[in-house]
């Protein structure tokens, strides 16, 4: 199953003694294939997005309670289960 996460960070001030542990949280959840892509919205301190692979939203609500910037109720996540369709060659060549 696939997910949409929307982060809303709305105090920065109250996310940033946190945020080196959230990408801390995101890079090895990235690397364990939780996460299929992440990145902040422009300009930045509002929050951000994520494209999720997990079997339940369950396990992504277990998982997103252990992310710092939610531990310290600096951030809502508000997530969606979504369908992909197409996904083009282009989007994972600029990523690289």
């Amino acid at each position: 199953m696939y997910f949409l996460l929307n982060v809303t960070i709305p105090s920065l001030e109250k996310a940033k003694p946190h945020l080196q542990g959230h990408m801390e949280f995101l890079n090895s959840h990235f690397d364990s294939g939780f996460f299929k892509m992440f990145g902040p919205y422009l300009p930045g301190g509002t929050g951000g997005y994520a494209v999720i692979e997990a079997s339940s939203l369950k396990e992504v609500e277990e998982t997103l309670a252990a992310d710092p910037l939610t531990k310290a109720n600096a951030c809502s996540n508000e997530i969606h289960e979504i369908a992909l369709g197409r996904i083009s060659s282009d989007l994972t060549e600029q990523s690289k």
